[in-house]
């Protein structure tokens, strides 16, 4: 069955750095802010969680302390690695640095790309195999930009969930306490989000209050795609979205986004 997510044909292929710029946004700040903001009325329990939100975890004080997290991280300037991979080779790294204006906007300035744009014209055009072997790439080429459009476009719907729809998941919301690397975090699981069988998991820091993880599991097209956000502290105490990744196995698709080099 195919997916209701999928966008017409008239729209533009979609763009590494627009898909970036989604990935970003997917796992980002305000998804977690909307998340938390909601104002649902459970009671809250102690150690064990259950469904209820666990004793000494506020939403608004959580929503405050990422607002005031996403504040002090617009005095940073870092750079963001991107790289491509499609069944196991690494097809395209860009590095960009990122810096936020005087309005607080994010500005990207590409430092790198490899291969370089013309590069890869050069070895996926050329006379070699002649006209048929240019169009069965060039056909390639636009399926698979279609089905990264999907993508984006699904994981996109996520991120702008009607208030209603994220209330009533949050109101199905399973809290627990976080296990492992996650240890000393609230897990927070909703699940038929959009889809029956899909999940959306935060794991949020009891001491800071602050995110370490967020996952949102899927699929496109009858096929699993997960998108997962891990988070790290700056020496300065800021927590920041080190890396970000996008699975697809069904055609071995995964994009990384590392975020490096923070400064002042």
């Amino acid at each position: 069955m195919k997916s209701k997510y999928k966008i017409s044909r008239k729209l533009e292929p979609i763009k590494t750095t627009a898909f970036v710029t989604l990935l970003n946004r997917a796992t980002g700040v305000l998804l977690l802010v909307a998340l938390l903001l909601v104002g649902f009325k459970i009671q809250p329990v102690s150690a064990g969680f259950g469904s209820a939100v666990p004793q000494g975890m506020n939403p608004q004080q959580v929503a405050a302390a990422i607002k005031a997290n996403a504040d002090a991280l617009k005095a940073f300037s870092y750079q963001q690695r991107m790289q491509l991979q499609l069944k196991g080779e690494t097809k395209k790294i860009t590095l960009t640095q990122m810096n936020y204006d005087m309005y607080g906007n994010l500005q990207k300035t590409q430092l790198s790309e490899d291969p370089p744009p013309d590069a890869a014209q050069q070895s996926s055009g050329g006379r070699r195999g002649g006209r048929l072997k240019q169009k069965i790439v060039a056909k390639k080429k636009g399926e698979f930009k279609e089905m990264m459009q999907g993508i984006a476009a699904l994981v996109h719907s996520y991120t702008e969930l009607p208030p209603e729809q994220l209330h009533a998941a949050l109101k199905q919301a399973a809290f627990s306490p976080g296990e492992g690397d996650m240890a000393g975090s609230v897990q927070v699981v909703m699940r038929n989000v959009l889809q029956s069988g899909d999940s959306m998991t935060i794991w949020i820091d009891r001491n800071v209050m602050l995110f370490r993880r967020a996952v949102i599991a899927t699929t496109y097209e009858g096929n699993p795609v997960t998108t997962t956000a891990n988070y790290a502290m700056l020496p300065s105490g800021q927590v920041h979205m080190a890396q970000a990744i996008l699975n697809y196995p069904k055609k071995e698709v995964v994009v990384q986004l590392d975020n490096v080099n923070y400064g002042r």
